[in-house]
């Protein structure tokens, strides 16, 4: 990877002044799906704050429908991740426009590649280790983030900060799909859904299907309205949870994509999900959530509350966690949850919402 000169001291382009009145940035996270959703904090509070400023985004083709239609994104850029043995037309797009400053969230040889091909004045993103595999080397400005990491969406905003923005937190938007009218039609309230799947990727972060069925159960009886959600691939994963409360409602997310399950979110009153994309959604819209939440560390990780929510993250405390396994064979922090504190824990966050 070719080195940009660090411009850390440039006197050109102190703090917000490299954010001119009616200037663009570009916001660089290419994936996944929970951190794409954290980078619109980012968004949100630069939208705040300078609502003079254009802003463009680059993501993964995997997850740009979810930011299509986005009120505070003028320009959505596109990285084609599969694209091979040709240069990919994101790299291509960014040569199309000049950019004031060039925000890097992702912080790795991938999205650097592209923050070096931007026409950009000032690059900006974090110093290592809040970046990684060399990627601070293309940055004008490497802003420190000390030790622990911060959240994973406070790193935007410490980048803000560094522009000489405030970098106070700021709930994301998102353009929400609505449901259609009949699917959670006559579903009593409170109305709880149930995500008992995450990606393929991390299957050893999943709570047991049979204790998301019997927690369908027991909400069902309380007279709750249940509604399970899933996936691609994950209706068989959906079925037995959906068999043990009858009248519970199927939300099938590959037919409604990821806008359209926000829309189906933002109508609940509590999500129950493991660490996975779909939880950070409901956290996104504003729905109060029951994180499930096993290796990760939920301070660098956890759903984001805004608004006065404040979501409760489970896990079985084991002296080996949080970790950074990509596997497990007995991934004790969430085979130790069991169905009697998810349950209290739903109960608790109803009250708090009927409190409100």
């Amino acid at each position: 990877m070719r080195a940009v000169p660090n411009t850390e001291h440039e006197p050109t382009l102190p703090g917000a002044a490299a954010l001119v009145r009616g200037g663009r940035v570009l916001v660089v996270r290419l994936s996944a799906l929970g951190d794409v959703l954290f980078a619109l904090e980012t968004v949100a509070a630069l939208a705040r704050e300078r609502p003079d400023v254009a802003i463009d985004f680059l993501v993964e083709d995997r997850f740009a429908a979810l930011l299509e239609d986005h009120p505070q994104i003028d320009r959505l850029l596109v990285y084609p991740r599969k694209q091979r043995f040709a240069i990919p037309r994101s790299l291509l797009a960014l040569r199309a426009r000049r950019y004031d400053v060039v925000l890097d969230l992702h912080g790795i040889v991938k999205s650097a590649m592209h923050v070096a091909v931007a026409r950009g004045r000032l690059k900006v993103g974090a110093e290592a280790p809040g970046s990684r595999e060399g990627a601070q080397l293309v940055y004008h400005r490497a802003v420190v983030m000390g030790q622990p990491l911060p959240h994973r969406a406070d790193l935007g905003h410490r980048l803000l900060g560094s522009l000489g923005l405030s970098g106070v937190p700021c709930a994301a938007v998102l353009a929400v799909v609505p449901p259609p009218a009949e699917l959670l039609a006559k579903l009593p309230r409170p109305l709880v859904l149930l995500h008992p799947g995450t990606s393929t990727f991390a299957t050893f972060k999943r709570w047991p299907v049979d204790r998301f069925a019997e927690l369908a159960r027991r909400l069902a009886s309380r007279g709750f309205g249940v509604a399970v959600s899933f996936g691609p691939g994950e209706a068989d994963l959906a079925a037995p949870v959906l068999a043990a409360a009858p009248a519970a409602r199927a939300i099938d997310g590959s037919r409604l994509g990821l806008r359209g399950l926000a829309g189906v979110m933002q109508q609940c009153d509590v999500v129950v999900a493991a660490d996975t994309g779909p939880l950070h959604i409901a956290a996104a819209v504003g729905v109060r959530c029951v994180a499930l939440f096993g290796p990760k560390d939920p301070a660098r990780y956890g759903p984001r509350g805004h608004g006065g929510i404040v979501h409760e993250v489970l896990y079985h405390d084991v002296p080996c966690r949080p970790c950074k396994l990509r596997d497990c064979v007995s991934p004790q922090c969430v085979l130790g949850i069991d169905v009697d504190t998810v349950e209290a824990a739903v109960l608790r966050q109803v009250a708090a919402g009927e409190r409100r």
